[in-house]
């Protein structure tokens, strides 16, 4: 693939351990880093992608780079996952599936789950509920991480009663990022309709910090009487 190529060569051409000393560090130690900055990055993807880009092959140009070991390569394959939408097929959530499970960690999932995953089940709505399952049913957190923040950007098209469902069985998680993406997600729908949060987080224990990032901007609200909140599925259904 002449783009995971010139990609490569360019990218260790652009090698800063400095940069990639501090870039790790951010990261917990948790990858290796060549030290490109995201402007740079985005510079020498941008050059390539319109020389050897292209819409047909994004599974085997993302496999390949998602599975180097420098994390500036998973990077760019998320960007040549978004290019490449429109020629998504069922194969997608399985790549992601795998991926989270190889490489977890907060800066993948938080572009996979609103920016690809989000997209991706508003255009093949009936393959959800089945991914959702595997994934809430997963030991491995981030996957429930994906569950909540998909709809992340969905404003008036989001499924409030799915939505309610998955954050009520994740809700006694004593897990930092479960909490703080549930917080996040009825944060970021809050401005959609914030009584309708108020309200959940009334009705709802949540546990601190998500209720605190939840209330975050509209804490001074009354709270409206709605007529009650969608009716819940019991979370055993996952």
């Amino acid at each position: 693939m002449s783009f995971v190529k010139e990609l490569t060569a360019a990218f260790y051409a652009l090698d800063y351990p400095e940069n990639a000393f501090w870039m790790r560090g951010y990261m917990r130690d948790q990858y290796p880093f060549i030290g490109i900055k995201k402007p740079e990055r985005a510079t020498v993807f941008k050059a390539i992608y319109q020389a050897h880009g292209q819409c047909g092959d994004w599974f085997e140009v993302c496999s390949e780079l998602f599975a180097m070991p420098e994390r500036e390569f998973q990077y760019a394959a998320m960007d040549y996952l978004m290019k490449a939408q429109k020629c998504w097929d069922k194969r997608l959530p399985e790549l992601i599936d795998r991926f989270v499970d190889a490489q977890s960690w907060w800066d993948v999932v938080d572009v996979l789950g609103p920016k690809v995953l989000g997209a991706y089940f508003l255009r093949f709505p009936t393959e959800r509920d089945a991914w959702i399952a595997r994934w809430m049913a997963s030991p491995v957190f981030w996957h429930q991480r994906l569950c909540i923040l998909f709809q992340l950007g969905y404003k008036s098209k989001t499924d409030l009663v799915l939505l309610s469902q998955v954050i009520l069985a994740l809700n006694s998680s004593k897990e930092f990022f479960i909490q703080k993406a549930i917080g996040w997600i009825l944060r970021q729908y809050a401005r959609t309709n914030a009584d309708w949060v108020c309200e959940f987080v009334a009705e709802n224990e949540l546990m601190p910090l998500s209720k605190r990032e939840a209330l975050k901007h509209i804490s001074h609200l009354p709270l409206a009487n709605l007529g009650g909140l969608p009716k819940v599925r019991g979370t055993e259904d996952f």
